[in-house]
């Protein structure tokens, strides 16, 4: 629902809301497509070498200790996703 809780969420919201995901795994097919073409993701020994990897890892875990941080300290249980998007998670019984 929308922050109003009376209105599903607009096509826009939905994108807001899966913004991070959408940019990192959009990151990491760019680059598992730039290996692919260039031939070098087999070559070489050292996960440190596709410093790309490791940086969006670490990005990635970034972006999900904020989720967590602010879900457990937002009284309504929203995540750094609804935030952005205007959104909220409503349980339905």
């Amino acid at each position: 629902m929308d922050v109003s809780e009376r209105h599903i969420p607009s096509l826009k919201q939905a994108l807001l809301r899966d913004a991070g995901a959408i940019f990192f795994n959009f990151c990491a097919l760019v680059y598992f497509i730039y290996l692919v073409v260039t031939k070098n993701y087999a070559g070489s020994d050292s996960f440190a070498s596709h410093w790309p990897l490791v940086a969006l890892a670490f990005a990635n875990l970034g972006w999900f200790l904020l989720e967590i941080t602010t879900m457990l300290t937002n009284p309504k249980r929203r995540a750094f996703h609804d935030l952005i998007a205007g959104t909220v998670v409503v349980r339905v019984d």
